[in-house]
């Protein structure tokens, strides 16, 4: 994988623009040469000034330094939601086998989210609906507690709650949406988290319904209504 530096060097060349005119008042000329090199690093707000004058957000910045592929974490939450909304058991298989020999905690809980998607599926393709009892217990309680460990949550809890609502019991499930309630305000202006937070609420709206709590389930399809703003989010 080439540095930073030198995934900014190709960028400015395909757009054609001098270093000059792109590192003046942020890095010194001598600096720069060998930034693009590999040789130096630079702080993130460095960073983040030279990307505004080559007018490419960050999250693209990043996509492009990976070699145009998605994040370990991004990857993940694509084939999850694939092979889950697709009832496709073989690939959650081969997804759980690429977490479950793993040791770091973040692979455990992705083991736990994976395992108890299966379960679930496999009750349902044999019975037509959903039990709660089909989940291991010891894999509600990774989930559970990293959940209730969190001073703050961040896009990652939200959609992992969102996957694992099935999973909850409904008075974790209040305790949590009371968490996360003020990364509604926080991501209303970040396209990818509004995105997110439109999956949860459709998630959560979709369950309020089936125990028929009504009155909060109106409250939030006009909380999914005002974030809804943009094309992108019709389909929520």
């Amino acid at each position: 994988m080439s540095s930073y530096g030198e995934t900014i060097r190709k960028i400015r060349l395909d757009k054609g623009i001098s270093q000059k005119a792109l590192y003046t008042g942020i890095l010194s000329k001598s600096y720069a040469i060998e930034f693009e090199k590999g040789k130096h690093e630079i702080s993130l707000k460095r960073i983040e000034k030279i990307l505004d004058q080559l007018i490419v957000p960050l999250d693209e910045f990043l996509f492009i330094y990976r070699g145009y592929s998605l994040s370990e974490k991004e990857w993940f939450s694509a084939r999850y939601a694939e092979y889950g909304n697709s009832n496709n058991l073989t690939g959650l298989y081969s997804l759980l086998k690429e977490y479950e020999h793993r040791k770091d905690s973040f692979s455990e809980i992705r083991s736990a989210e994976i395992r108890s998607r299966i379960r679930q599926l496999n009750e349902f393709n044999q019975e037509r609906h959903y039990k709660k009892s089909a989940i291991l217990v010891e894999d509600q309680l990774i989930i559970q507690q990293y959940l209730s460990n969190l001073e703050s949550w961040t896009l990652h809890e939200i959609q992992l709650f969102a996957n694992t609502l099935d999973f909850i019991d409904y008075q974790q499930k209040a305790t949590y949406f009371k968490a996360l309630t003020p990364s509604f305000e926080k991501y209303r202006n970040y396209d990818r988290g509004k995105q997110i937070l439109c999956g949860f609420l459709t998630n959560i709206i979709y369950e309020l319904i089936q125990d028929n709590e009504l009155l909060l389930a109106e409250h939030l399809v006009n909380e999914l209504h005002s974030l809804s703003t943009q094309l992108t989010e019709i389909f929520f």
